[in-house]
């Protein structure tokens, strides 16, 4: 599995900091490119403000100047499940899939269980909870 620090740089974000790749990086072991979670602009709703393009530290968007307007560049360095952009955007312009389609994909991949495989240690936490309580009722 690739980890953040191999991933090649692609550009700096708004503030200058360089931004990798993260598209290489499985999510949870799938694919980051089988992965349909991203942010769409409607152009229309659009105001050219660009708050989504310097707020999101992972080079999702970039800006073009002929349109005066932020575009997705990098849909799969987007975090799955963030929606930081849609919910600052002014004009609503921003919008993603349904969460319910990532509750599935966290089902499917047993997330529940493997986020608590690495968070028990670092809580302390002695005992593993029961199969049932690490599931989502998308598996039930």
């Amino acid at each position: 599995m690739s980890a953040p620090e191999n991933a090649p740089i692609i550009g700096k974000d708004a503030l200058g900091r360089p931004v990798k790749d993260l598209s290489v990086i499985p999510w949870w072991g799938v694919k980051r490119t089988e992965i349909e979670w991203y942010p769409t602009i409607d152009h229309d709703k659009c105001a050219g403000c660009g708050l989504c393009f310097v707020t999101c530290g992972r080079r999702v968007f970039d800006f073009d100047k002929e349109l005066s307007k932020p575009i997705v560049k990098y849909k799969y360095n987007c975090l799955v499940g963030c929606q930081t952009c849609s919910n600052i955007c002014p004009t609503n312009a921003i919008t993603f899939p349904d969460p319910s389609e990532m509750k599935k994909l966290v089902a499917k991949h047993n997330v529940v269980k493997k986020s608590f495989e690495i968070i028990s240690p670092i809580i302390e936490c002695k005992q593993s909870l029961p199969e049932e309580e690490t599931q989502s009722d998308f598996n039930k």
